[in-house]
């Protein structure tokens, strides 16, 4: 059993190398995340979480961010990214939400700290071509525009920058069961299927994470079933 779930005890910020302790702005994981820690970064399998609006999710995506980037620390536990060789995709269903997220991670990861290119890819981007995205390092996207995207990519005869990818994060995974879940459910089993592809076997998408969260996920266990393939963590919270 894990010791700090269960005496309750709050996980500190500097359980993580120093480089990456910058991303946050306080001292103390808040018990949501705290609960997720071990699973977000102290593993590489998928998650799917459910918890309350306002209590830490992003946190939980930015430590499986985290957890990506420490495959590139050096022994000295200094930071070292070859520009887009891991990628990291954000889905969310709004353009209002992606610019949020926009500001918030270029401020976070970007040039001034890690040093990640972030970059948006949705309708007011539409004649976006898929070699741009070869040197991005976090791509938030709306399913809509990733599905079109990547299936461009894919009908132009080539993997592009696709098999660079190693995290799919989803926001509120709960608008699968919307009428726009269709995007949502081809871009997911797309990622998958290129997973398997024996000429990608050296790329980072060979061993691609997915990571989805929501406030409200009924059939939790019915989703990590279908979206994790298999379910390695659920958790409600």
């Amino acid at each position: 059993m894990n010791f700090r779930r269960a005496t309750g005890l709050l996980v500190p910020v500097s359980d993580l190398p120093k480089v990456f302790r910058g991303v946050f702005s306080f001292r103390y994981f808040n018990s949501v995340q705290s609960e997720c820690f071990s699973s977000a970064y102290l593993s590489d399998d998928n998650l799917v979480v459910s918890a309350p609006t306002g209590s830490g999710k992003t946190g939980i995506f930015e430590l499986c961010i985290l957890r990506l980037l420490a495959r590139l620390l050096t022994p000295e536990g200094l930071f070292s990214q070859p520009r887009g060789a891991l990628k990291i995709v954000y889905v969310a269903p709004t353009k209002a939400l992606i610019q949020e997220k926009v500001k918030e991670w270029n401020e976070k990861f970007g040039s001034k700290s890690l040093g990640l290119i972030c970059q948006e890819v949705t309708g007011d981007n539409e004649f976006i071509n898929v070699k741009d995205l070869q040197d991005t390092d976090l791509i938030l996207t709306t399913p809509e525009k990733f599905d079109s995207t990547t299936r461009r990519c894919r009908d132009q005869g080539g993997a592009g920058f696709v098999g660079d990818i190693a995290l799919v994060l989803i926001d509120e995974v709960h608008l699968l069961n919307d009428t726009r879940g269709a995007a949502l459910e081809a871009i997911v089993s797309r990622m998958k299927m290129l997973s398997r592809y024996p000429e990608l076997k050296e790329s980072a998408i060979s061993r691609i994470r997915f990571v989805a969260v929501s406030a409200t996920i009924p059939n939790i266990e019915d989703l990590g079933e279908w979206l994790m393939a298999p379910p390695r963590a659920v958790k409600r919270l």
